[in-house]
């Protein structure tokens, strides 16, 4: 099958999994946090309107007798276990594979570099490891990168996209994990699929498992998803620059549509 060329432009080693590298060819640092707290607070509005005309069909829904308030209270109950659930099905307790199970060396992909590869078998849906490095809040991320371009690093989103993302920079070998050296695949061709945990104690940390079973000297792929491919055509091509709204909104954007939740 057809792959695509991983980063056109940069050095050849870096692999980039962070949403904010859409960000790259973008605006003032400070306009594009300006821009994603503003987008952010508009998105906060919306949904807390949006949740507070649900809560008030409901109350008057049961004072007109319309909605009973046993099932009202089964169906708060049911959206709290369900929502319970997920949270606990996005931790990830077993330890990671030990990295004496893989091993780093030049990559089968056309100018990507270097690349991880199986040492031994790995079964489907087998546990691999998590995208290990230094965790940094939002102020911290654009203090150190104030282009928005960080090419190590991992962005995971909160519910809704309302409140602050967590982010996992893997840009020093010695303070991250081997996940920094996995490449990409277009989905359906790569044989990692990643998880994120956006809720309770786990919350920020990035998982990835077998998609199928892995054969000694395989290359391990995962998807870096559509918005990173955008971003990497465009500063190749050098195009205009945006506006920073359109970049706050591509950040936040991204960050939901690989959440894997």
């Amino acid at each position: 099958p057809t792959t695509r060329v991983r980063r056109p432009v940069g050095p050849c080693c870096m692999n980039v999994l962070t949403a904010a590298a859409s960000l790259a060819c973008a605006s003032p640092p400070n306009q594009i946090r300006e821009e994603l707290l503003r987008y952010r607070r508009v998105r906060t509005t919306g949904v807390g309107l949006g949740a507070g005309l649900v809560t008030t069909s409901f109350a008057l829904g049961i004072a007109d007798g319309a909605i009973s308030p046993v099932a009202a209270a089964a169906a708060a109950g049911v959206g709290l276990t369900a929502a319970a659930a997920v949270t606990w099905s996005h931790n990830e307790a077993r330890p990671p594979l030990s990295d004496s199970r893989f091993v780093v060396q030049d990559s089968l992909i056309p100018f990507a570099g270097q690349g991880l590869f199986a040492a031994s078998p790995v079964r489907e849906g087998e546990y691999l490891f998590e995208y290990a490095g230094e965790r940094l809040s939002e102020e911290e991320y654009f203090e150190r990168y104030r282009s928005g371009e960080g090419r190590y690093v991992a962005v995971v989103d909160t519910l809704a996209l309302l409140g602050e993302p967590i982010y996992t920079d893997a840009a020093d070998p010695a303070r991250s994990g081997i996940a920094r050296w996995m490449n990409s695949l277009p989905e359906g061709e790569c044989n990692v699929r990643k998880r994120k945990q956006r809720f309770g104690g786990q919350r920020g940390r990035m998982f990835f498992y077998a998609a199928r079973p892995i054969e000694p000297g395989e290359e391990l792929t995962f998807d870096y998803g559509a918005a990173y491919w955008d971003a990497v055509s465009a500063q190749a091509a050098e195009v205009e620059p945006e506006e920073p709204a359109a970049d706050a909104r591509r950040l936040e954007g991204t960050t939901s549509a690989n959440s894997g939740q």
